[in-house]
Formats: structure tokens, sequence, C-alpha cells
């Protein structure tokens, strides 16, 4: 719904700020990070600013927010390291990582992140997690089996049931 991609059959969303003014949300202005997420058979740099070059001289920036340069540090070519996306030569880790870092060059001043760091371990989710919410971007995650700790870096958690479950 939120993705603009099903209409609700009754009622509407509505976003407020922290001081309960309606926000206007524009899907144009949204990132969203995909626990599948895409990428490209380019270069790891292009990747991450979407062939923009005006972006590069944040790529190492934004790497260090999403853990990645210690990965970086062991490919040769550096950011210049082709993705094969038929050989898969990036695990789904470092993929989550690469468009986590894509959103954040980005700035989007939205983030939906559906279970994007779910092939992330949970220390370095929890780095990347630390970083993202130091963002003015609003943090929108999806996720399930999150620790209490990982719950607790967030302003509050909605719990979705369908209608008939028990919690």
């Amino acid at each position: 719904l939120i993705l603009g991609k099903l209409t609700p059959s009754q009622g509407e969303i509505i976003f407020f700020d922290h001081n309960g003014q309606k926000l206007n949300f524009d899907l144009d202005e949204l990132g969203y990070i995909a626990q599948d997420n895409t990428l490209f058979p380019d270069t790891i740099a292009n990747n991450i600013t979407m062939f923009n070059s005006a972006l590069n001289n944040q790529i190492s920036g934004v790497l260090d927010q999403v853990g990645f340069t210690k990965d970086l540090d062991k490919m040769s070519a550096g950011l210049n390291s082709q993705i094969d996306l038929d050989k898969g030569n990036l695990s789904g880790g470092q993929r989550q990582k690469l468009v986590l870092a894509r959103a954040l060059i980005h700035q989007s001043p939205w983030l939906l992140i559906d279970e994007g760091t779910s092939a992330i371990d949970s220390a370095g989710t929890k780095q990347v997690l630390q970083n993202l919410l130091n963002t003015p971007s609003t943090v929108i995650m999806i996720a399930h089996n999150y620790s209490t700790e990982l719950v607790s870096m967030f302003d509050r958690q909605i719990k979705l049931t369908n209608r008939g479950d028990a919690e």
C-alpha cells in the first residue's frame, strides 16, 4: 500500500510528523529497499550512484555506513569491480549493503526497507541501522524476528496480523 502498488479497499494511509501535523507523502521521494534487490551488470560504483558520476566522491562514505568497506578491500578492482549477475559474485548480504548504500547516497527523505537486511548478520544489521537512523530520512522497516535490541532502536513498532490470527 505504501508503495502505491495496491489501493486500499477502505480507509487511507496518512503520515504525521512528530508534532501530529499531516505530511504530504510523495512516492517520488521514497527510497525502496527490497529483500530481493536489483543490481545491474556494471561496476560497484555505478550500481551505487546509478550512473551519476557527480556522486562518486560520496561513495566511500556510504560504503563505510553500510559496512561494505572491508568487502571492497578484498576486491582487486575496488569500486571498478564488475557485478556479474550470472555468476553471483556477491553474497546476499553484500548485495543488500550495496542497495542500502545506493539509498543513502541518493538521500531519499523516506526509506521503506522490506527485509532489506535479512542477509546481513545481526551485528552488521545493528551497525547499518544505527547509521540509517542518524540520517534525516524517515525509515520504515519491515522485518521479522528482530531482537529486542534492534526493535528498541526505532521510535515505534507496529505489529500487523491477519484478522482472526492469535498473537
